[in-house]
């Protein structure tokens, strides 16, 4: 089994066209279909219906698809690292994450120190790790912990603040707001399946008081615009804008947190590389929130890398 002619197969499927395909890959139409023949044989399974309007997948078909994907992405992956093990290449991760993470966060850190992310996806939390299994990306960051199976670590956390317009009483007083003293005002926070919104019913529910938020906008941005407008205090985790006031939320004296979890592939071809990256991420993330100067890296990470073995849950 060739790769090139894996490669061929993709095309048809991506396609839908021998035509097509063999444009794609600049390789004469009646050599491809040869060829994808050729692959059929050796599999023992017919991977493509011909028809007068174009090219069909059978059930093999659909069956092989993910496993052609993968072999050919593995392929480029392994050329990659021996590229970058070779000095030819920098050995660069793509990662999926949702959008406010890119802007603050893994922006942020590629503009500090250069690498080593090429690319990042947004996605919202709960698609996260689903890209990251279909081989899209190298890592997944999201506020949930990754699915059993994948190594994992814990970035850190991103505090929670409460945000006003500078002339709104809760802006009066600097530092920390208790969580309690917000709810006398009416509250702008995003829907239940946010991280913020998890954090402030699990914390409320503790204490037997249910939120009913006056907003509940899809996004933080919008959370803020309302609060700028006048229609109450958002919560957010993203950095102030419109000239609002941010107060760090906690209850009963401790830091209300959304915690950052990043995951990957343990069988992945730079298992090692990807871990030091993450775990250089992890303390970026520990300086800046922690108010040191940005980008200064102190010795311990946030969190402890967790490779699960078999079983585990």
């Amino acid at each position: 089994m060739e790769l090139r002619v894996l490669r061929y197969f993709l095309a048809v499927v991506d396609t839908g066209s021998m035509t097509a395909a063999a444009a794609r890959v600049h390789v004469a139409q009646p050599s491809v279909s040869r060829q994808l023949r050729s692959l059929e044989r050796e599999l023992g399974a017919e991977l493509l219906r011909r028809t007068s309007t174009g090219v069909r997948l059978t059930a093999a078909g659909r069956r092989f698809v993910p496993i052609a994907r993968d072999l050919t992405l593995r392929a480029a992956r392994g050329t990659e690292l021996l590229q970058a093990v070779s000095g030819q290449s920098p050995l660069q991760f793509r990662v999926a994450c949702p959008n406010s993470t890119i802007t603050h966060l893994v922006a942020p850190f590629v503009a500090e120190f250069g690498g080593p992310f090429a690319d990042a996806r947004g996605c919202e939390p709960d698609q996260v790790y689903e890209r990251l299994r279909a081989g899209d990306v190298d890592i997944g960051i999201s506020t949930s912990p990754p699915p059993g199976g994948m190594a994992a670590l814990r970035l850190g956390g991103r505090r929670i603040s409460a945000q006003m317009p500078d002339a709104h009483a809760l802006a009066r007083e600097n530092g920390d707001l208790e969580l309690a003293g917000l709810l006398d005002h009416p509250v702008i926070v995003s829907g239940r399946t946010s991280a913020v919104r998890r954090a402030l019913d699990t914390t409320l529910y503790d204490q037997g008081t249910p939120l009913r938020p006056a907003f509940e906008p899809q996004s933080e941005a919008m959370a803020q615009a309302l609060a700028a407008g006048g229609h109450g205090v958002c919560v957010v985790l993203d950095h102030p804008q419109f000239d609002l006031v941010a107060r760090p939320l906690t209850c009963r004296g401790g830091p209300l947190v959304v915690s950052l979890y990043a995951g990957w592939d343990p069988d992945h071809y730079a298992h090692a590389e990807i871990d030091a990256a993450v775990r250089d991420l992890s303390r970026w993330l520990t300086a800046n929130d922690g108010g040191r100067k940005p980008g200064s890296r102190p010795a311990p990470p946030a969190g402890d890398a967790r490779t699960p073995g078999p079983g585990a849950p």
